[in-house]
């Protein structure tokens, strides 16, 4: 049960996809409301990733629907972000001009886009970098463009798979600890793939649990303690007993 009143902004309906004629993941339902942050959990290789390419797109599933704001979006791209674990970013193109790469895409013209990203460059604290390029920028630093770029396409509905899953573990906590200050900033309603229990029980409002197959959802669950700090995730008993719980179900 979703506690969020929130309006939905995504509902994924039924949603089976077939690979070799072979269901990898079957009759998926989830929803996603205004400003949560929902992560689906599952172990490597079960059809996350393909969830999202369905969500986005990408794919046109065997059965069942996805809707964005009750507009049924099946099979249509563009409609949601999409930033996945690689950064994707141009290496001859600088900071503000892999930003602007949605804005080109939809027509905006070069010099007013240039100008949209440079006004969110601070948000993202990227306000002293914006002429950089790639090969000058860290791991982390790489992410936070990538992110940027995909919040210019759209914030309300952000699918990110795995983006912190190549960073070492002390910039991955950094970088899901600057997550979460961004999305209060900018609002956005984020659906989060990760194989990771600890990254999803910090970052999450509800985690749905996937796994079998082909995948289905095998339970959804409201996380109790928000936001809470390696030192809670090591103490709360409660937490403690959430990961249990989850280990046991992948």
């Amino acid at each position: 049960m979703n506690t969020c009143h929130n309006k939905c902004v995504l509902k994924v309906v039924g949603i089976t996809q077939e690979y070799n004629h072979k269901n990898i993941i079957e009759d998926i339902h989830i929803q996603l409301h205004q400003g949560e942050f929902v992560s689906i959990l599952g172990p490597s290789g079960c059809g996350k990733s393909t969830l999202f390419n369905v969500i986005a797109g990408l794919l046109t599933p065997e059965t069942g629907q996805v809707f964005v704001n009750d507009v049924d979006v099946t099979g249509e791209t563009g409609v949601v972000s999409y930033m996945y674990q690689k950064d994707l970013l141009l290496p001859w193109r600088n900071v503000i001009d892999n930003g602007i790469l949605p804005l080109e895409i939809r027509g905006i013209p070069k010099k007013a886009a240039r100008e949209k990203v440079k006004a969110m460059l601070p948000v993202f604290q990227l306000e002293d970098d914006g002429e950089k390029y790639p090969v000058q920028l860290s791991g982390g630093m790489k992410q936070r463009v990538s992110l940027l770029r995909t919040t210019m396409f759209s914030r309300e509905i952000m699918l990110l798979d795995e983006p912190f899953g190549g960073l070492d573990a002390i910039t991955r906590l950094k970088m899901q600890e600057y997550l979460l200050e961004i999305l209060k900033k900018i609002q956005g309603s984020v659906l989060f793939i990760t194989h990771d229990i600890d990254e999803a029980i910090f970052l999450s409002d509800r985690i749905y649990i996937i796994n079998g197959a082909p995948a289905h959802i095998i339970e959804e669950i409201i996380v109790p303690v928000k936001h809470a700090s390696p030192e809670e995730m090591m103490t709360s008993g409660e937490l403690r007993q959430l990961r249990s719980d989850i280990l046991k179900r992948l």
